[in-house]
């Protein structure tokens, strides 16, 4: 006889915040959530993120190029679908901040009540002198998972160093524009290592206000009774 066909699932609006595309999402199945699992438990960085990023783009409606999806686009949408999926809550243990106390309390915060941070929105194009604009642009999630160069990092200004390369898209002058994608790597770093502290903060600049998703959370120590607020964000923080 075979198994009857399962009524086919909800589906939700949502709107891509690099972009401003609405679309829709379901929440993810049983054999999508089940690589995602293997993934974690292997903890394997690379699978792991691989595996959030295969799964948001099943579960969204329009086919999506996920080279396209910045870090804060799949973070934001990984975040709903889950909601969606198995439960607006996740529970975290949280550390008090109250006189040395850090007890951690058991604490339950509602994933859908995330939102997205824009930041202070800049333009794109820094000007770094009367001949030379750089294009900037958000890193993608697709990016983060390829470059290795991000994982060997040692210190926390390679990591701002790297960061700030990986956002520049292109170099333009009055005649051309010139595609860094399409150019040598170390090409683009010689040429960023040229530049003046005060040309290279300008990008910086850019590169670190990048949105991210957010959710501010108050708590009561189960130890000391006091109150606690933290402000989570990005997804390493609410999972």
């Amino acid at each position: 006889m075979g198994f009857p066909k399962l009524s086919e699932v909800s589906m939700y609006p949502i709107t891509i915040p690099s972009s401003g595309i609405q679309t829709r999402f379901r929440p993810y199945l049983v054999k999508e959530e089940k690589i995602l699992l293997v993934a974690s438990e292997q903890n394997d960085p690379d699978l792991i993120n691989q595996s959030i990023l295969d799964l948001v783009r099943s579960c969204l409606e329009d086919e999506i190029d996920g080279k396209d999806l910045t870090v804060f686009d799949v973070e934001y949408l990984f975040c709903n679908i889950r909601a969606k999926s198995v439960g607006e809550k996740s529970t975290l243990a949280l550390a008090c901040s109250h006189d040395e106390c850090f007890h951690q309390t058991e604490v339950d915060i509602h994933i859908d009540q995330a939102e997205m941070d824009m930041g202070e929105q800049k333009d794109n194009i820094i000007k770094i002198n009367d001949d030379v604009s750089i294009e900037m642009g958000y890193i993608t999630y697709d990016n983060i998972i390829k470059n290795n160069k991000v994982k060997d990092t040692k210190t926390d200004a390679e990591v701002v160093y790297l960061t700030t390369l990986m956002s520049i898209k292109a170099v333009l002058t009055e005649e051309e524009r010139i595609d860094v994608s399409a150019e040598p790597f170390e090409e683009l770093v010689d040429f960023v290592n040229n530049m003046t502290t005060e040309q290279f903060n300008l990008l910086k600049e850019f590169a670190l206000n990048t949105p991210e998703v957010k959710l501010d959370v108050t708590w009561e120590c189960e130890s000391c009774k006091k109150e606690n607020k933290m402000e989570l964000r990005g997804i390493a923080d609410f999972f």
